[in-house]
Protein backbone atom coordinates (compact mmCIF):
# COMPACT_ATOMS: atom_id res chain seq x y z
CA UNK A 1 0.00 0.00 0.00
CA UNK A 2 1.25 3.91 -0.72
CA UNK A 3 0.01 6.86 -0.08
CA UNK A 4 0.40 10.27 -1.16
CA UNK A 5 -0.22 13.86 -0.63
CA UNK A 6 -2.66 15.73 -2.27
CA UNK A 7 -2.97 18.79 -4.30
CA UNK A 8 -5.77 20.68 -3.53
CA UNK A 9 -5.94 23.20 -6.14
CA UNK A 10 -6.29 20.22 -8.62
CA UNK A 11 -8.79 19.44 -7.32
CA UNK A 12 -11.06 22.65 -6.68
CA UNK A 13 -9.75 24.63 -9.52
CA UNK A 14 -12.42 24.52 -11.49
CA UNK A 15 -15.08 25.79 -8.22
CA UNK A 16 -17.69 23.34 -9.41
CA UNK A 17 -19.64 23.82 -6.24
CA UNK A 18 -20.10 27.38 -7.01
CA UNK A 19 -22.64 26.00 -9.48
CA UNK A 20 -25.99 24.91 -8.78
CA UNK A 21 -26.82 21.55 -10.52
CA UNK A 22 -30.01 21.05 -8.62
CA UNK A 23 -33.36 20.51 -11.15
CA UNK A 24 -37.08 21.47 -10.34
CA UNK A 25 -39.37 18.60 -9.60
CA UNK A 26 -41.55 19.11 -12.54
CA UNK A 27 -38.43 18.47 -14.89
CA UNK A 28 -38.67 15.24 -13.58
CA UNK A 29 -41.52 12.94 -15.36
CA UNK A 30 -40.15 9.33 -15.31
CA UNK A 31 -43.18 7.63 -14.40
CA UNK A 32 -43.68 6.36 -10.45
CA UNK A 33 -45.34 2.95 -8.97
CA UNK A 34 -46.69 2.43 -5.64
CA UNK A 35 -44.65 -1.11 -4.61
CA UNK A 36 -47.27 -2.11 -2.17
CA UNK A 37 -49.96 -2.27 -4.83
CA UNK A 38 -48.03 -3.51 -8.07
CA UNK A 39 -47.34 -6.87 -8.09
CA UNK A 40 -44.29 -8.33 -9.61
CA UNK A 41 -45.84 -9.63 -12.49
CA UNK A 42 -47.53 -6.36 -13.51
CA UNK A 43 -43.71 -5.32 -13.00
CA UNK A 44 -42.65 -7.64 -15.62
CA UNK A 45 -44.87 -7.24 -17.71
CA UNK A 46 -45.54 -3.10 -17.75
CA UNK A 47 -41.58 -2.35 -17.71
CA UNK A 48 -38.95 -5.31 -17.86
CA UNK A 49 -40.21 -7.01 -20.46
CA UNK A 50 -40.76 -3.60 -22.34
CA UNK A 51 -37.38 -2.55 -20.97
CA UNK A 52 -38.63 0.91 -19.69
CA UNK A 53 -36.99 2.69 -16.52
CA UNK A 54 -39.27 3.62 -14.10
CA UNK A 55 -39.07 4.41 -10.70
CA UNK A 56 -40.94 2.61 -7.84
CA UNK A 57 -41.99 4.33 -4.08
CA UNK A 58 -41.77 2.63 -0.52
CA UNK A 59 -39.43 0.08 -1.48
CA UNK A 60 -37.13 0.66 1.22
CA UNK A 61 -40.04 1.51 3.87
CA UNK A 62 -39.08 -1.29 5.89
CA UNK A 63 -34.77 -1.02 5.82
CA UNK A 64 -32.72 -1.04 8.52
CA UNK A 65 -30.65 1.11 6.49
CA UNK A 66 -33.05 4.12 7.14
CA UNK A 67 -31.87 4.08 10.97
CA UNK A 68 -28.49 2.90 9.85
CA UNK A 69 -26.78 4.62 7.36
CA UNK A 70 -26.00 7.96 9.14
CA UNK A 71 -23.07 9.51 9.84
CA UNK A 72 -23.17 9.04 13.61
CA UNK A 73 -24.13 4.79 12.83
CA UNK A 74 -21.50 4.53 9.89
CA UNK A 75 -19.30 6.42 12.13
CA UNK A 76 -19.44 4.10 15.44
CA UNK A 77 -19.66 0.61 13.64
CA UNK A 78 -17.38 0.90 10.71
CA UNK A 79 -15.42 4.08 10.95
CA UNK A 80 -11.83 1.69 10.52
CA UNK A 81 -12.85 -0.34 7.63
CA UNK A 82 -11.72 0.20 4.08
CA UNK A 83 -14.34 1.19 1.85
CA UNK A 84 -13.21 1.50 -2.12
CA UNK A 85 -13.73 5.12 -3.43
CA UNK A 86 -11.83 4.85 -6.64
CA UNK A 87 -9.03 3.34 -9.04
CA UNK A 88 -5.55 5.24 -9.21
CA UNK A 89 -3.24 6.21 -12.36
CA UNK A 90 -2.38 2.65 -12.15
CA UNK A 91 -5.83 0.88 -12.21
CA UNK A 92 -5.56 -0.08 -8.36
CA UNK A 93 -8.04 0.28 -6.06
CA UNK A 94 -7.66 3.04 -3.95
CA UNK A 95 -9.71 2.83 -0.24
CA UNK A 96 -9.87 5.02 2.37
CA UNK A 97 -11.31 4.19 6.08
CA UNK A 98 -14.88 5.04 6.88
CA UNK A 99 -13.73 7.55 9.80
CA UNK A 100 -11.58 9.55 7.14
CA UNK A 101 -13.88 9.36 4.17
CA UNK A 102 -17.11 11.25 6.30
CA UNK A 103 -14.67 13.59 7.78
CA UNK A 104 -13.89 14.47 4.24
CA UNK A 105 -17.13 14.52 2.93
CA UNK A 106 -18.19 17.43 5.44
CA UNK A 107 -15.13 19.42 4.95
CA UNK A 108 -12.98 19.48 1.53
CA UNK A 109 -15.29 17.38 -0.23
CA UNK A 110 -17.83 20.30 -0.01
CA UNK A 111 -15.82 22.21 -2.80
CA UNK A 112 -13.84 19.60 -4.65
CA UNK A 113 -14.87 19.60 -8.32
CA UNK A 114 -15.67 15.58 -8.59
CA UNK A 115 -15.60 14.42 -4.85
CA UNK A 116 -14.58 11.02 -3.73
CA UNK A 117 -17.05 8.73 -3.79
CA UNK A 118 -17.66 5.06 -1.88
CA UNK A 119 -18.61 2.91 -4.79
CA UNK A 120 -18.04 -0.43 -3.08
CA UNK A 121 -18.69 -3.66 -4.63
CA UNK A 122 -16.82 -5.50 -1.39
CA UNK A 123 -18.94 -3.88 1.54
CA UNK A 124 -20.62 -6.98 2.16
CA UNK A 125 -17.07 -8.84 2.77
CA UNK A 126 -15.97 -5.48 4.92
CA UNK A 127 -19.33 -6.04 7.35
CA UNK A 128 -18.65 -9.64 7.58
CA UNK A 129 -15.23 -9.91 8.05
CA UNK A 130 -15.65 -9.47 12.30
CA UNK A 131 -18.99 -11.19 12.42
CA UNK A 132 -20.87 -8.14 13.29
CA UNK A 133 -24.67 -8.97 14.93
CA UNK A 134 -25.72 -6.18 12.38
CA UNK A 135 -24.33 -6.58 8.98
CA UNK A 136 -24.48 -4.09 6.18
CA UNK A 137 -25.82 -6.74 3.99
CA UNK A 138 -28.93 -7.01 6.76
CA UNK A 139 -29.68 -3.29 6.33
CA UNK A 140 -31.50 -4.10 3.18
CA UNK A 141 -33.88 -6.51 1.28
CA UNK A 142 -33.37 -7.45 -2.55
CA UNK A 143 -36.67 -5.60 -3.80
CA UNK A 144 -39.10 -8.83 -4.92
CA UNK A 145 -39.02 -7.46 -9.24
CA UNK A 146 -35.15 -8.63 -8.54
CA UNK A 147 -35.18 -11.75 -6.62
CA UNK A 148 -34.07 -14.14 -9.27
CA UNK A 149 -30.38 -13.66 -9.73
CA UNK A 150 -29.08 -16.17 -12.98
CA UNK A 151 -25.73 -15.00 -12.28
CA UNK A 152 -25.28 -16.99 -9.39
CA UNK A 153 -25.13 -20.25 -12.04
CA UNK A 154 -21.66 -19.22 -12.88
CA UNK A 155 -20.34 -19.60 -9.49
CA UNK A 156 -16.22 -18.10 -8.61
CA UNK A 157 -16.57 -16.44 -12.17
CA UNK A 158 -19.36 -13.99 -11.67
CA UNK A 159 -18.72 -10.64 -11.80
CA UNK A 160 -19.16 -8.01 -9.29
CA UNK A 161 -23.46 -7.45 -8.97
CA UNK A 162 -23.86 -5.13 -6.26
CA UNK A 163 -22.50 -2.24 -4.50
CA UNK A 164 -22.26 0.45 -1.74
CA UNK A 165 -23.00 3.83 -2.71
CA UNK A 166 -22.02 7.16 -0.40
CA UNK A 167 -20.93 10.51 -1.69
CA UNK A 168 -21.49 14.20 -1.63
CA UNK A 169 -22.54 17.14 -3.76
CA UNK A 170 -20.96 16.43 -7.37
CA UNK A 171 -19.70 13.01 -7.08
CA UNK A 172 -21.45 10.56 -9.40
CA UNK A 173 -21.08 8.31 -12.27
CA UNK A 174 -20.06 9.13 -16.02
CA UNK A 175 -22.72 8.43 -19.10
CA UNK A 176 -22.33 4.69 -19.03
CA UNK A 177 -24.02 1.57 -19.77
CA UNK A 178 -24.65 -1.26 -17.34
CA UNK A 179 -22.12 -4.14 -18.15
CA UNK A 180 -23.02 -7.27 -19.80
CA UNK A 181 -26.15 -6.51 -20.89
CA UNK A 182 -27.65 -6.27 -17.04
CA UNK A 183 -30.69 -4.13 -15.81
CA UNK A 184 -29.86 -2.42 -12.22
CA UNK A 185 -31.95 -1.19 -9.24
CA UNK A 186 -30.84 1.96 -7.60
CA UNK A 187 -32.44 2.51 -4.01
CA UNK A 188 -31.51 5.93 -2.35
CA UNK A 189 -31.81 5.74 1.75
CA UNK A 190 -30.40 9.28 1.93
CA UNK A 191 -29.65 12.31 -0.30
CA UNK A 192 -30.92 12.99 -3.21
CA UNK A 193 -29.57 12.03 -7.12
CA UNK A 194 -29.59 13.59 -10.63
CA UNK A 195 -30.60 11.25 -13.83
CA UNK A 196 -30.15 11.67 -17.23
CA UNK A 197 -30.66 8.38 -19.34
CA UNK A 198 -31.15 7.46 -23.25
CA UNK A 199 -32.90 5.27 -25.46
CA UNK A 200 -30.49 2.19 -26.29
CA UNK A 201 -31.14 3.48 -30.21
CA UNK A 202 -29.30 7.20 -29.34
CA UNK A 203 -25.92 7.44 -30.89
CA UNK A 204 -23.14 7.44 -28.58
CA UNK A 205 -21.54 10.63 -29.90
CA UNK A 206 -24.33 12.43 -28.77
CA UNK A 207 -24.42 11.24 -25.51
CA UNK A 208 -20.90 10.82 -25.05
CA UNK A 209 -18.53 12.90 -26.71
CA UNK A 210 -14.92 14.17 -24.99
CA UNK A 211 -14.99 16.38 -22.04
CA UNK A 212 -12.90 18.10 -20.42
CA UNK A 213 -12.04 18.64 -17.35
CA UNK A 214 -12.36 15.16 -16.06
CA UNK A 215 -13.46 12.92 -19.51
CA UNK A 216 -16.33 10.43 -18.98
CA UNK A 217 -17.14 12.17 -14.69
CA UNK A 218 -20.90 12.56 -13.98
CA UNK A 219 -20.03 16.20 -13.03
CA UNK A 220 -18.42 17.18 -16.80
CA UNK A 221 -21.46 15.25 -18.37
CA UNK A 222 -23.76 17.77 -16.38
CA UNK A 223 -21.58 20.86 -17.17
CA UNK A 224 -20.42 20.92 -20.32
CA UNK A 225 -22.82 18.20 -21.94
CA UNK A 226 -26.24 18.30 -20.56
CA UNK A 227 -26.82 21.85 -21.97
CA UNK A 228 -26.07 20.81 -25.71
CA UNK A 229 -29.35 18.85 -24.79
CA UNK A 230 -31.69 21.49 -23.90
CA UNK A 231 -30.82 23.88 -27.25
CA UNK A 232 -33.61 24.31 -29.50
CA UNK A 233 -33.57 22.34 -32.82
CA UNK A 234 -34.92 23.70 -36.04
CA UNK A 235 -38.27 22.07 -35.31
CA UNK A 236 -38.97 23.62 -32.07
CA UNK A 237 -37.60 20.40 -30.52
CA UNK A 238 -34.77 20.45 -28.12
CA UNK A 239 -31.95 17.86 -28.43
CA UNK A 240 -33.06 15.60 -25.90
CA UNK A 241 -36.51 15.80 -26.19
CA UNK A 242 -35.55 14.12 -30.25
CA UNK A 243 -33.38 11.67 -28.54
CA UNK A 244 -36.25 11.01 -25.87
CA UNK A 245 -33.61 12.09 -22.92
CA UNK A 246 -35.47 10.99 -19.34
CA UNK A 247 -34.34 13.59 -16.60
CA UNK A 248 -35.45 12.17 -12.77
CA UNK A 249 -34.48 13.78 -9.66
CA UNK A 250 -34.45 11.11 -7.31
CA UNK A 251 -35.81 11.27 -3.78
CA UNK A 252 -35.06 9.26 -0.37
CA UNK A 253 -36.96 6.36 -0.23
CA UNK A 254 -37.20 5.60 -4.33
CA UNK A 255 -35.50 2.61 -6.01
CA UNK A 256 -35.07 3.55 -9.51
CA UNK A 257 -35.17 0.44 -12.51
CA UNK A 258 -32.46 1.10 -15.19
CA UNK A 259 -33.54 -1.50 -17.87
CA UNK A 260 -29.84 -3.25 -19.69
CA UNK A 261 -28.79 -0.49 -22.90
CA UNK A 262 -29.78 1.91 -21.35
CA UNK A 263 -26.87 4.62 -21.66
CA UNK A 264 -27.56 6.48 -18.23
CA UNK A 265 -25.43 9.11 -16.32
CA UNK A 266 -25.54 9.89 -12.29
CA UNK A 267 -24.85 13.21 -10.06
CA UNK A 268 -25.53 13.68 -6.24
CA UNK A 269 -27.21 16.65 -5.13
CA UNK A 270 -26.46 16.50 -1.81
CA UNK A 271 -25.02 13.72 0.70
CA UNK A 272 -26.49 10.31 -0.23
CA UNK A 273 -26.41 6.24 0.66
CA UNK A 274 -28.05 4.02 -1.69
CA UNK A 275 -27.65 0.31 -2.53
CA UNK A 276 -27.34 -0.76 -6.01
CA UNK A 277 -27.33 -3.93 -7.93
CA UNK A 278 -26.97 -5.32 -11.25
CA UNK A 279 -28.93 -8.78 -12.33
CA UNK A 280 -29.79 -11.22 -14.94
CA UNK A 281 -33.31 -12.19 -15.00
CA UNK A 282 -35.28 -14.61 -17.21
CA UNK A 283 -36.51 -11.63 -18.83
CA UNK A 284 -33.51 -10.37 -19.80
CA UNK A 285 -31.21 -13.42 -19.92
CA UNK A 286 -31.20 -13.29 -23.69
CA UNK A 287 -29.80 -9.75 -24.29
CA UNK A 288 -27.27 -10.51 -21.36
CA UNK A 289 -26.35 -14.14 -22.89
CA UNK A 290 -25.87 -12.12 -26.18
CA UNK A 291 -23.55 -9.53 -24.63
CA UNK A 292 -21.46 -11.51 -22.05
CA UNK A 293 -20.50 -14.11 -24.56
CA UNK A 294 -19.01 -11.00 -26.28
CA UNK A 295 -16.82 -9.22 -23.47
CA UNK A 296 -16.16 -12.47 -21.36
CA UNK A 297 -16.79 -15.72 -23.56
CA UNK A 298 -15.92 -18.01 -20.73
CA UNK A 299 -18.56 -16.63 -18.37
CA UNK A 300 -21.02 -16.49 -21.49
CA UNK A 301 -20.08 -20.10 -22.17
CA UNK A 302 -21.00 -21.39 -18.11
CA UNK A 303 -23.94 -19.02 -17.89
CA UNK A 304 -25.29 -20.65 -21.50
CA UNK A 305 -24.52 -24.55 -19.62
CA UNK A 306 -26.13 -23.51 -16.61
CA UNK A 307 -29.46 -22.07 -17.94
CA UNK A 308 -29.76 -25.02 -20.25
CA UNK A 309 -29.57 -27.58 -16.93
CA UNK A 310 -32.21 -25.22 -15.32
CA UNK A 311 -34.69 -25.71 -18.30
CA UNK A 312 -33.99 -29.63 -17.66
CA UNK A 313 -34.13 -30.10 -14.08
CA UNK A 314 -37.19 -26.95 -13.76
CA UNK A 315 -38.59 -27.12 -17.38
CA UNK A 316 -42.11 -25.67 -16.05
CA UNK A 317 -39.97 -22.22 -15.05
CA UNK A 318 -37.31 -22.21 -17.21
CA UNK A 319 -37.47 -24.32 -20.60
CA UNK A 320 -38.29 -21.16 -22.27
CA UNK A 321 -35.58 -19.29 -21.45
CA UNK A 322 -33.00 -22.55 -22.02
CA UNK A 323 -34.56 -22.18 -25.46
CA UNK A 324 -34.30 -18.62 -25.94
CA UNK A 325 -30.68 -18.93 -25.89
CA UNK A 326 -30.60 -22.12 -28.02
CA UNK A 327 -31.71 -20.35 -30.38
CA UNK A 328 -29.52 -17.46 -30.39
CA UNK A 329 -26.18 -19.72 -31.66
CA UNK A 330 -26.59 -17.95 -34.98
CA UNK A 331 -27.16 -15.07 -34.05
CA UNK A 332 -23.56 -12.96 -34.31
CA UNK A 333 -22.19 -11.41 -31.26
CA UNK A 334 -23.22 -8.18 -30.16
CA UNK A 335 -20.69 -5.22 -29.16
CA UNK A 336 -19.51 -5.23 -25.25
CA UNK A 337 -22.43 -3.49 -23.59
CA UNK A 338 -20.23 -0.73 -22.47
CA UNK A 339 -18.05 0.93 -24.52
CA UNK A 340 -14.50 2.41 -23.11
CA UNK A 341 -15.93 2.01 -19.89
CA UNK A 342 -17.74 0.68 -17.33
CA UNK A 343 -21.01 0.74 -12.51
CA UNK A 344 -24.23 0.74 -12.13
CA UNK A 345 -23.04 4.39 -10.07
CA UNK A 346 -18.45 6.68 -8.63
CA UNK A 347 -16.69 10.06 -7.84
CA UNK A 348 -16.06 9.96 -11.20
CA UNK A 349 -15.96 7.01 -13.07
CA UNK A 350 -14.69 6.34 -16.49
CA UNK A 351 -16.23 4.32 -19.25
CA UNK A 352 -14.03 0.99 -18.75
CA UNK A 353 -14.32 -2.28 -19.88
CA UNK A 354 -17.46 -3.53 -20.27
CA UNK A 355 -17.28 -6.47 -17.98
CA UNK A 356 -17.00 -4.21 -15.04
CA UNK A 357 -19.36 -2.12 -13.45
CA UNK A 358 -19.37 1.36 -15.05
CA UNK A 359 -19.13 2.25 -11.39
CA UNK A 360 -16.91 0.63 -10.12
CA UNK A 361 -14.28 2.90 -12.13
CA UNK A 362 -14.01 5.68 -9.42
CA UNK A 363 -11.44 8.13 -10.48
CA UNK A 364 -9.07 9.79 -8.41
CA UNK A 365 -5.67 9.81 -10.64
CA UNK A 366 -2.44 8.90 -8.61
CA UNK A 367 -2.00 13.05 -8.89
CA UNK A 368 -4.98 13.59 -6.75
CA UNK A 369 -4.70 10.62 -3.83
CA UNK A 370 -5.21 12.05 0.05
CA UNK A 371 -3.20 11.02 2.65
CA UNK A 372 -5.79 8.83 4.15
CA UNK A 373 -6.32 7.21 0.74
CA UNK A 374 -4.95 3.31 0.89
CA UNK A 375 -3.96 1.83 -2.82
CA UNK A 376 -4.05 -2.08 -3.19
CA UNK A 377 -4.48 -3.94 -6.38
CA UNK A 378 -7.28 -4.88 -8.09
CA UNK A 379 -8.77 -7.50 -10.26
CA UNK A 380 -10.70 -6.90 -13.42
CA UNK A 381 -12.93 -9.41 -14.80
CA UNK A 382 -12.19 -9.20 -18.36
CA UNK A 383 -10.91 -12.78 -20.08
CA UNK A 384 -9.99 -13.08 -24.11
CA UNK A 385 -11.14 -16.04 -26.18
CA UNK A 386 -7.99 -17.89 -26.14
CA UNK A 387 -8.56 -18.52 -22.72
CA UNK A 388 -5.46 -15.75 -21.35
CA UNK A 389 -6.52 -14.11 -18.16
CA UNK A 390 -7.19 -10.55 -18.47
CA UNK A 391 -7.49 -9.37 -14.99
CA UNK A 392 -4.84 -6.55 -13.51
CA UNK A 393 -2.51 -9.23 -11.74
CA UNK A 394 -2.08 -11.27 -14.23
CA UNK A 395 -1.57 -8.62 -16.75
CA UNK A 396 1.22 -7.21 -15.16
CA UNK A 397 2.45 -10.49 -13.88
CA UNK A 398 2.82 -11.20 -18.02
CA UNK A 399 4.32 -7.25 -18.43
CA UNK A 400 6.88 -7.83 -15.34
CA UNK A 401 7.61 -11.07 -17.11
CA UNK A 402 7.89 -10.42 -20.41
CA UNK A 403 10.39 -6.97 -19.02
CA UNK A 404 12.80 -9.99 -17.38
CA UNK A 405 12.96 -11.66 -20.56
CA UNK A 406 13.80 -8.78 -22.48
CA UNK A 407 16.64 -7.44 -19.87
CA UNK A 408 18.34 -11.29 -20.41
CA UNK A 409 18.36 -11.07 -23.71
CA UNK A 410 19.99 -7.91 -23.80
Amino acid sequence: MTTTELDLFNWQKWKFHENDYWIDSFVDTLKRIDYRSTSKAEFIKQYEAKNIPVMITHVTDLWKANKHWTDEYLLKHYGSHLFKVGDDDDNKNVYMKMKHFLHYSSHDGLKDDSPLYIFDSGFYKTSRSKKKKNSLLDDYQVPKYFEEDLFKLTGERRPPYRWLVIGGARSGTGIHKDPLGTSAWNSLVRGHKRWCLFPPNTPKELYDPPMKPYDHEGISWFDQVYPRFKKRLADGQTLGEKWGMVEVLQKPGETIFVPGGWPHVVMNLDLTAAVTQNFCSSTNAEYVYLSTRHSRPKLGQKLYREIQKLGKYEPEKYAHVAKSLETTQYIPQLPPSSSSGSSSTSSSSSSSSSSSSSAENNRPSAKRKRKFIMVSSTDSETDREDGTCMCKKCKFKRKRKMARRNAAAD
